[in-house]
């Protein structure tokens, strides 16, 4: 989908972290700087998924 050379190392980052985490844990309040890491630095063409899951986390809470 993207080259990493394309991508913002603290996206990259932040992405290799959540990927790794269930989805509960990915959707705590305990991740929710990290999750807002990748939301500041995607790529605009990952951000409508991302805000979908923004939106997913603002419904549990």
């Amino acid at each position: 989908m993207f080259d990493n050379d394309e991508l913002h190392p603290k996206f990259v980052d932040a992405m290799r972290k959540l990927k790794a985490m269930s989805e509960e844990d990915r959707l705590s309040e305990y991740n929710k700087d990290l999750f807002e890491q990748a939301m500041n630095y995607a790529p605009l063409e990952i951000q409508p998924q991302l805000i979908e899951i923004k939106k997913k986390y603002q419904d549990l809470h």
